[in-house]
């Protein structure tokens, strides 16, 4: 427990709404915190590290009890905070599954500083479209060859560079020299080394 003794001031002005001011310590807590800085600092790693369930039962073992819907919250008002304080000129636009089989949405992450940036309900052209129009900052967008996908960031930013991303392109090339390898007998395999090729770029 924290205990500090801080100033306290009166207001002398009668139309002011806040009739007292108090201190701040923003090297301690910031303003209307439940947490001190150090506090909300291992929130922030725990939850980023390995999420609210697990999280929590780190906490309750540490000594410092924080449920895991605070834990996430936390992490969605660090998220927004950081969306709104560093522009972002190089995303990657991917789809994701809400539900795996049934619901799919996009999700689009900073590709400079590695981190996700928004989550769209679903995996539309109309909503990468719009979601790109509200940010011409935006120079390099980095997809895979989903139609929808080009089509979306043609219309929302034209001015913007497409480009294929590095996963895409290694599952496209390991997929054409199965097809390739598939069709061959295996008596054109000409030695040990072309099979271990073959194996090793199947297993990336």
């Amino acid at each position: 427990m924290v205990k500090l003794r801080m100033r306290r001031w009166r207001c002398r002005n009668t139309a002011c709404q806040r009739l007292t001011f108090v201190e701040q310590l923003p090297e301690i807590a910031a303003p209307l915190a439940r947490r001190t800085r150090r506090a909300a600092e291992l929130v922030h790693l725990f939850g980023h590290g390995v999420g609210g369930r697990p999280g929590e039962r780190l906490f309750e073992r540490i000594g410092l009890p924080a449920s895991d819907d605070t834990i996430l919250r936390h992490l969605k008002r660090w998220a927004k905070t950081q969306r709104a304080e560093t522009a972002v000129r190089v995303v990657g636009v991917d789809d994701w599954a809400w539900r795996k089989g049934s619901t799919y949405g996009t999700i689009v992450v900073d590709l400079e500083r590695r981190h996700v940036v928004d989550v769209l309900p679903d995996r539309s052209s109309a909503s990468i479209s719009e979601w790109l129009e509200q940010r011409p900052e935006i120079e390099i967008i980095s997809r895979d060859r989903c139609g929808s996908f080009a089509q979306g960031a043609h219309e929302g930013a034209p001015w913007a560079r497409q480009v294929a991303d590095r996963f895409h392109i290694l599952q496209n090339l390991r997929e054409a020299i199965q097809t390739q390898l598939s069709r061959a007998p295996p008596d054109h395999l000409c030695a040990p080394c072309c099979q271990r090729t073959a194996t090793a770029i199947a297993s990336r």
